[in-house]
């Protein structure tokens, strides 16, 4: 990522796929079933990558160092609770992550769990970090100085009565997540309306990649059946005229809130 190179250090949390395997744990429960699952049980193993890659920079960088952490996806959202302690951490690489980190950037993440969706698809987990006033856009600035910038993609519009296999895609995924349909856009995967939390998180809406002018997708892989056994097997690229938000020409609208 080119227009990223002026930071000193980046780490990416280590989170293989087959990581993911540990949620199914939680499947035959009744929190489950009753989408009431706990964040910080549930989710215990993607904080510890987060505090493992956090821990490398401490090291590398020194105590005294800014951090912005960047989410894509769920990993947005995850970012958020651990921010505001719902991981229940109480490490010394937590304490000093909330003195340090100045920002707080997702990509493409969902960050609202709707009551009319048709499942809630995360059993519980988003709406617990939308409830807590400590994950709060408000309360992380106010209190611990961590600014929120929010980006998300309306490129790709939802429509099941189309012969555009990406519009039908993306229909399949808006549908569920919102209850509705009409006029829906977003990222293919998911709609701008749950992507933006309210202020003073700042909103970015990414509408054309400026160097090819090609719509921006969710992402730029896909998973590959190989990561069944082996969580670091290399996902399928796409082609390159598939742009997202960490291509050149996309990276540039927001890394300037690093």
């Amino acid at each position: 990522m080119p227009e990223l190179s002026v930071t000193s250090s980046s780490r990416v949390a280590p989170l293989p796929r087959t990581e993911w395997i540990k949620v199914a744990r939680h499947l035959p429960t009744k929190s489950f079933f009753d989408a009431t699952l706990s964040v910080s049980s549930t989710l215990s193993w993607y904080f510890d990558a987060i505090e493992c890659a956090l821990s490398e920079i401490f090291a590398s960088e020194g105590s005294d160092v800014n951090v912005c952490i960047i989410g894509h996806s769920i990993g947005g959202w995850v970012a958020r609770a651990y921010l505001g302690g719902l991981s229940g951490s109480s490490s010394a690489v937590y304490r000093l992550a909330q003195e340090q980190c100045t920002s707080l950037i997702t990509l493409g993440t969902p960050q609202i769990s709707p009551s009319d969706a048709l499942v809630d698809q995360t059993r519980g987990l988003l709406q617990e970090v939308e409830r807590s006033e400590a994950c709060s856009p408000q309360s992380l600035l106010e209190e611990k100085g961590i600014e929120i910038t929010c980006v998300c993609s309306s490129s790709l519009e939802g429509k099941f009565l189309t012969t555009n296999f990406e519009q039908l895609i993306a229909a399949s995924s808006y549908f569920p997540l919102l209850g509705k349909l009409g006029n829906t856009v977003g990222d293919g995967i998911v709609p701008i309306d749950l992507a933006f939390l309210d202020e003073p998180a700042r909103r970015v809406n990414v509408q054309k990649c400026s160097v090819t002018d090609s719509p921006i997708r969710h992402a730029h892989v896909l998973p590959t059946p190989w990561n069944l056994y082996d969580g670091y097997a290399p996902s399928i690229k796409l082609p390159d005229e598939f742009k997202w938000y960490g291509s050149e020409g996309v990276i540039g609208e927001w890394a300037k809130y690093v």
